[in-house]
Order: C-alpha cells, then sequence, then structure tokens
C-alpha cells in the first residue's frame, strides 16, 4: 500500500466549509490525473469572518485534481464548486442523482447570496451563471451501492447518510496485492429523525474514518415528540391570534416540516389555518423531492406509489414574489410562515422577523442547528434585541426551539456508528463540527473504544496508510 494524505482545507474547526483532499500517492494512470480526490467544496456560513474564507485560495491548484466527489446537497459542502471551475478545475463531479438535481437551484441562490456579499466587503464576484453551467456539464451522478473504479486499484462507493435526500458516505478503497484498504468520508449523517428518510447505513471495515460532529456534545434531548411539540406550538397561536414563524432551511428541513403540519391538518389535530412557503428557492427543492421518490424511505415510497401527495393540503400557499411575501402579514388570524433562511442569515425570514419579534402574541419556532454569531443563535441565547437591516428589533414573541428536527446524529448516535467499525477503525479524524463538540466527540471515541481519534485544524494533512 501506499503512503496517502489527507488535507483537511475546510471543515476542519468549523462547521461548515466542508472540503477534503485525499491523495492517494497512486500513479497517474486512473482517472484524471489519477491520485487527488476532492470531497466536498462548500462555503463557509455563519458571520463574516467565517465567510471571508470564501474568497480564499483553496489550498491546492484545482487543474491537479482528478475527481470531485460531492456527498450531498447543502451549500457547505457544494457552494463553491462553480468557484472550483472558474479557477480550471475540468474534472467529473460526482454525486447522487438527487443531489445533482437539488443542488442546482441551491447553487443559483447561492451566487446572489455570495453577489450581495462581495459588494458589502469588496470581494470579487466568487462566480457566475457561466460557472454553475459549466459546472453542471461536468456533472455525473451513481446510486447507492455501484462501486466505481476510479483506477489504481482504487473504487468509490455511495452509502445512504439518511442526512437529505440523496445524501451519501463516500466510501475510498484501494486493492493492492490482495489487501484491502478504506477510507471513509461520512459527510453528514442523519439522526434518523426524518418521516421521510431511511436510516444512515452501517459500514463495516473501515480503516479511516472522517466524520461530522456538528452535534459531537449534544445528547439525546428529553421531552414529547417533536409532532406534539409542533401541535401544540399551533395550537398556541390559534389561541393567542398569532404568527407561528418559522425559519426553515430550504433543504430537508423544510419538507419535513411541512409533511408534518400536512399530517396535523389532514388528522384534524391542529386549528385550520393558512400556511405560506414563503420562499421559491424551497418550492423548487420541494419540487426535486417530488421528482426523486425512489430515495425516500420504504414506507413513504408505498405512499408515494399510491397516489399520495405528500406536500400537498388545501391550506399551503407558496409565495412566489416579494409583494405576496408583504401581503402575508396584512392578512387577519392566526397563520403559519415558513421562510428561508435557517438560521436567519438572509432571505425573507428577516423581513418576517421585524414583524413578529415585536409581536408578544407570536412565536418564531428555531427547529434546526444554528451557527455562532448568526441571529437564530442569539434568539436562543436569549437575545432581547437583534438589529436587522440596521433596524434594532425588540423580541417580545415567545421564543421556542424544537431540537428533534435536527438532520444530525447526536454524540450518542456519533459514537455508537463509530463502534459498529471498531474491529477495524485504525484512526478517526473528527471534522465539521465547533471545537467544543468535535473535541467531545474525539475524547468519547478515545475513552470508550480506544481507537485513536484526531480533532484536525484547518490546513492539517494526516498521512494514510492506503
Amino acid at each position: 500500500m501506499s503512503s496517502a494524505t489527507i488535507t483537511f482545507c475546510g471543515g476542519a474547526g468549523s462547521v461548515t466549509g466542508s472540503n477534503f483532499l485525499l491523495d492517494t500517492g497512486a500513479p497517474s494512470t486512473g482517472l484524471g490525473a489519477g491520485k487527488k480526490f476532492l470531497i466536498d467544496c462548500g462555503m463557509f456560513q455563519g458571520g463574516a469572518e467565517l465567510e471571508a474564507g470564501n474568497w480564499a485560495p483553496f489550498g491546492f491548484d484545482p487543474t491537479e485534481i482528478a475527481l470531485l466527489v460531492n456527498t450531498h446537497a447543502h451549500i457547505d459542502h457544494i457552494g463553491r464548486i462553480p468557484h472550483l471551475v472558474r479557477l480550471g478545475y475540468r474534472g467529473p463531479i460526482l454525486s447522487t442523482e438527487a443531489t445533482r438535481a437539488i443542488a442546482e437551484p441551491l447553487l443559483h441562490d447561492a451566487m446572489e447570496l455570495s453577489r450581495m456579499d462581495a459588494k458589502r466587503h469588496g470581494h470579487p464576484e466568487l462566480f457566475g451563471e457561466a460557472d454553475i453551467a459549466q459546472a453542471l456539464s461536468q456533472w455525473q451522478t451513481m446510486g447507492y451501492h455501484a462501486p466505481k473504479d476510479l483506477g489504481d486499484g482504487v473504487t468509490l462507493e455511495f452509502l445512504d447518510s439518511g442526512h437529505i435526500l440523496g445524501s451519501a458516505m463516500a466510501l475510498f478503497r484501494r486493492t493492492s496485492e490482495g489487501e484491502v484498504r478504506s477510507v471513509l468520508f461520512t459527510g453528514d449523517l442523519g439522526g434518523g429523525n426524518s418521516p421521510l428518510l431511511s436510516l444512515a447505513e452501517e459500514p463495516k471495515d473501515v480503516n479511516y474514518l472522517v466524520t461530522e460532529s456538528v452535534y459531537g456534545d449534544k445528547m439525546p434531548a428529553p421531552g414529547e415528540p417533536r409532532l406534539d411539540q409542533l401541535e401544540n406550538h399551533i395550537e398556541d397561536v390559534a389561541r393567542r391570534g398569532g404568527v407561528l414563524l418559522i425559519p426553515a432551511f430550504s433543504t430537508e428541513r423544510t419538507q419535513d416540516i411541512l409533511f408534518e403540519i400536512r399530517e396535523l391538518f389532514t388528522n384534524k389535530k391542529v386549528p385550520s389555518m393558512p400556511v405560506y412557503l414563503d420562499s421559491p428557492l424551497a418550492e423548487k427543492i420541494t419540487q426535486a423531492y417530488v421528482a426523486h421518490p425512489e430515495f425516500f424511505n420504504e414506507a413513504m415510497q408505498a405512499r408515494i406509489h399510491a397516489g399520495e401527495k405528500i406536500f400537498a393540503f388545501d391550506e399551503l400557499h407558496f409565495i412566489e414574489n416579494a409583494a405576496q411575501s408583504t401581503d402575508i402579514m396584512k392578512k387577519p388570524g392566526p397563520k403559519i410562515i415558513l421562510a428561508g433562511s435557517g438560521m436567519s442569515n438572509g432571505g425573507r425570514v428577516l423581513a418576517h422577523e421585524m414583524e413578529v419579534l415585536p409581536d408578544e402574541h407570536s412565536t418564531v419556532l428555531i427547529a434546526g442547528y444554528q451557527a455562532a454569531g448568526s441571529l437564530g443563535r442569539q434568539l436562543i441565547e436569549g437575545a432581547k434585541k437583534l438589529d436587522i437591516h440596521g433596524t434594532s428589533v425588540a423580541v417580545r414573541a415567545k421564543i421556542e426551539t424544537i431540537y428533534g428536527y435536527s438532520a444530525h446524529m447526536n454524540s450518542e448516535q456519533l459514537l455508537d456508528f463509530a463502534a459498529g467499525m471498531q474491529d477495524s477503525l485504525e484512526t478517526v479524524f473528527v471534522v465539521m463540527g465547533e471545537p467544543a463538540s468535535s473535541g467531545f466527540l474525539a475524547q468519547r471515541i478515545r475513552d470508550y473504544l480506544g481507537i485513536k481519534s484526531i480533532v484536525p485544524a484547518a490546513g492539517d494533512k494526516a498521512s494514510i496508510n492506503f
């Protein structure tokens, strides 16, 4: 076996910016340059200081990369792909079919947001329409459990990570003189909370694990089931005549919440009231979900095949333009609004928060991870005032959280996931988490499993026997 290296170009020391370089050290007889594989190429998110990293050099020559592998379509995993292409990458971009379908609208949205950031901070344009088109022309797809030969004895296989529709773990194997060595990049791992998706698979015979740790220090949350919590919040705003505002990520979180609101209305569990999906992007993502039912779990596929439209119900209204968005608050009576972005760091939710936050009859429901520095994080930490678009906004509305919508494994699940590979694991690299979270998980893996566990810093290189 050759001495290979993993370079932690992004997603080390932070949750976002996933970007890992696997250099197999193999002869150049395989795919493209034959030895350098990039796993994810995501944007940094969560405040100006962190997001400045989107304009920093990659730390490698894009033209030397043989293959870019994408684990899933969240922007912190795909957002800099067009920038990589602008800098000269012309190799294949590989993901599942669902990931490609979801990525296209997300990249166009990221382009607009990055242009605003560039203008605000004096940066050059990160990428444009032509770069997205070029990236999509290079994009190829493959399914789960269909190993792809990359040459030089290296294969790539996708395993279902249960995080969002089409999300995958990237398992690289290399065979030489009858010996098989492997390294697994988890991408993000679903915690089994989605009613739509299958559970994350349980890999075996893995020598090196590069694992996420978003909730590496979070234990299972006690309390009532999330559907009951959602029901209670809807009933509460109905009694108070207010607004239930849900800042929602356009991918997966919105679809899970829409499905469960539909379940509550259909089963007459809550009073009927209008539900506004104020996110054209989330609407496009929902359409992509509908177009790829083969990526749902078996129970949901059976319902769809029986003719059920799992995201359609009478109370649901799609908001197409800014004028319609403004008109929502003019409509009397209780209502539910889902709007992006999920961390309240941009998008239409900010305009709604300016109106809803000062209203003591209303509730803002936080249903997902909130990065340090984001407005959403400030809300859950008890802020009494927020600065939104230069305006000081008082917080009088209820601020509630439902942790049951997490699309990530918690600390116990991450430990169990690694334990399933305990017999073969030699080293675990803990990434894609805030430092405290990554450090906590790494220590638990060392203490409970006796496996070498490292928390790499951005730019670190690790040698592996692969």
